[in-house]
């Protein structure tokens, strides 16, 4: 377990991993031992839906983490190298959306990334 001290009301809570955002136990602060207070305006809401996007002529399959108005993170079955910055088109269920990678983080098997919506 890893000591977290909240950003907003200095008290001590507990994680077993720092970059996960969680709401403090005592204030309500939302944070993450990594990145500190939540600075998304938009709440995410977490729901996991089975993607399809196509990247560098290559079909993935992908599932979304969480999503808002303005974005949303996916999780991706094996380990594509995406490119930061690259705009990318995403079928989830009858609805297509066109994004922008904003962030990726490769794991052992699978990826995350973090999109935002284009228009």
């Amino acid at each position: 377990m890893l000591r977290l001290v909240c950003p907003s009301c200095r008290k001590d809570s507990f994680s077993s991993e720092v970059e996960s955002f969680k709401n403090c136990p005592y204030c309500g602060a939302k944070f993450s031992g990594r990145y500190g207070i939540d600075k998304r305006h938009k709440e995410r809401k977490e729901r996991e839906l089975p993607v399809v996007f196509s990247y560098d002529n290559t079909s993935f399959q992908a599932q979304t983490i969480d999503f808002s108005d303005k974005g949303l993170g996916i999780k991706i079955s094996g380990n594509p190298l995406l490119a930061r910055g690259e705009t990318i088109e995403l079928t989830i269920g009858d609805l297509q959306i066109r994004a922008k990678i904003i962030w990726v983080k490769n794991l052992n098997d699978n990826a995350v990334a973090g999109l935002m919506k284009v228009n």
